[in-house]
């Protein structure tokens, strides 16, 4: 089974939860209660989020979080990347690591292919498409011919 980490999911969960509260600054429990996760739990991913640079956050009694910037400005990508540092299909996707078999691996450079169009169509999904139902006309409109770019790995 292929899947995004948990702490990505609760990520863009949590983002997205940003997006639809429409408010200046939003309170921690109120993400909270508005997402069903635990506090603890949406304070570790919220830190995460504003190191990341995907989320600020003001202090004081008129504090609270927001997103960085307007929600079709960031990308899932930037959501997973503040949180689980990038897309890594396999280990030999992650720049960082090393493998065993690399030097006979037959399939390692399609890897890369197939991790670089995933970590596009990431770029390309905003949060605020994520905030309504996607089609797979959507995403395949995301990676049409003429608009597929593949990015570096390890970017």
């Amino acid at each position: 089974m292929l899947r995004l980490a948990k702490l990505a999911d609760y990520g863009l969960v949590i983002a997205s939860a940003l997006v639809n509260l429409q408010e200046s600054r939003v309170k921690l429990e109120r993400v909270a209660e508005t997402t069903g996760l635990p506090v603890p739990t949406v304070r570790k991913v919220m830190k995460l989020l504003v190191d990341g640079g995907v989320v600020k956050s003001e202090r004081g009694v008129h504090g609270g979080y927001r997103l960085a910037a307007p929600p079709q400005q960031i990308s899932v990508a930037q959501v997973v990347q503040a949180v689980e540092g990038g897309v890594a299909l396999t280990d030999c996707c992650r720049t960082d690591a090393a493998c065993d078999v690399s030097s006979t691996c037959l399939v390692q450079s399609n890897w890369s292919v197939i991790n670089g169009t995933v970590q596009t169509l990431f770029q390309r999904v905003s949060l605020l498409d994520m905030t309504r139902r996607l089609t797979q006309d959507d995403l395949v409109g995301k990676l049409s011919p003429s608009r597929l770019e593949l990015v570096a790995i390890d970017s």
